[in-house]
């Protein structure tokens, strides 16, 4: 292990309620470790337990700039209902603050970070069967993981240990501070909102990047707009109809985009699928250079949902968790400038129609 991995954990009393959950069996996520433990997963990983870690500096903008030279990674971005897997070349980053913008001319690293919400960074070093895995992990204030990058066996690792020392942060022993979550904010009841306005409003998009807007002006949630518009603009989709959708999409080779976001990034993958499985409670995509992992217990409700644009009528499959948070978001792949395709449309507008399933 590099020696900048050093640095003894002061929290050695945690290690032994640690090591008795991880000897328990029971399989958990570092996240859901960090649950049972009663911490969050940035103070999990600060403990070193499980791992070895470095904390890095906050001018994170710097530093995502200086990601392409590591090459070939892994990126992971996740939420409570969804994990987002992606390979490829990490490539230049254009940042305008307090936004970047990571997207390779292949389209296999495809981001939009959100560095308002970033707090803290740190490498990491875990002891696996198979080796050492280094990354590099972000958290936002209240310890919530918002990306990671793992290091591949073609990563360029004499750029990643420069990284580390360039980025290295001076104090690496003040215990870290973060933030109690908040409970989600209530809606707006709907007898206050303008229901025909909200409708016309949506009618009138030109652009679905206008939506976020539509929803601030009429002071809804995403699924409360859903809910008081309805048809032709959003229906609801039975849950079971998600898994077959993807099978289909499979069956065809369909490039399709599927977006995950943390609080500080938005991950998308643009291309088709293939290897779609059930296992357990988890609905994956599990191909050589993407990975969709989908927590079906988490995920409470399913929405299709249509966007007029300059492009004509945009369509899209919504994942929910029941606290309202967005888990995925599927659409298909298409140019600027030009419709969406008539393949991803119908396959989409099958999730409504049970005698005419995409399974």
């Amino acid at each position: 292990m590099n020696t900048l991995f050093d640095y003894t954990s002061p929290f050695a009393e945690l290690q032994h309620a640690y090591t008795s959950l991880v000897d328990s069996g029971r399989r958990l996520r570092r996240r859901e470790l960090a649950a049972e433990l009663n911490l969050t997963e940035a103070e999990l990983t600060d403990a070193q337990l499980g791992c070895k870690r470095l904390r890095l500096k906050d001018n994170f903008p710097q530093l995502v700039e200086q990601l392409h030279r590591l090459g070939p990674i892994l990126t992971l971005t996740r939420n409570e209902a969804a994990v987002h897997e992606r390979k490829g070349h990490y490539p230049h980053a254009h940042i305008q603050r307090p936004v970047g913008l990571v997207i390779g001319n292949d389209r296999k690293i495809d981001l939009r970070l959100l560095f308002n919400h970033w707090h803290q960074g740190f490498a990491v070093a875990e002891a696996l069967a198979s080796g050492m895995r280094y990354s590099l992990q972000f958290f936002d204030k209240y310890g919530v993981a918002v990306q990671k990058i793992f290091l591949q066996p073609d990563t360029h690792f004499e750029g990643y240990f420069q990284l580390l020392e360039q980025f290295r942060a001076e104090d690496q022993k003040t215990p870290l501070a973060f933030e109690p979550q908040q409970p989600a904010v209530a809606e707006l009841a709907d007898s206050r909102v303008d229901v025909r306005a909200l409708t016309r409003s949506w009618s009138s998009l030109s652009n679905e990047h206008q939506f976020f807007g539509l929803l601030k002006k009429h002071g809804v949630s995403r699924q409360q707009a859903f809910r008081l518009v309805g048809a032709p603009w959003a229906e609801p989709v039975a849950l079971g109809r998600i898994k077959p959708l993807l099978e289909q999409a499979a069956r065809d080779a369909l490039p399709l985009m599927c977006f995950v976001g943390s609080r500080g990034n938005i991950q998308i993958h643009s291309g088709p699928i293939n290897r779609v499985k059930m296992v357990g409670n988890w609905l994956n995509v599990l191909d050589p250079e993407f990975n969709l992992h989908l927590d079906m217990e988490r995920i409470a409700s399913a929405w299709l949902v249509r966007k007029p644009s300059r492009d004509g009528t945009l369509t899209s499959l919504e994942l929910y968790t029941d606290n309202g948070n967005t888990a995925a978001q599927f659409l298909g792949v298409r140019q600027p400038g030009k419709p969406e395709s008539n393949a991803w449309r119908q396959l989409a507008e099958s999730t409504l129609k049970p005698e005419r399933a995409c399974a």
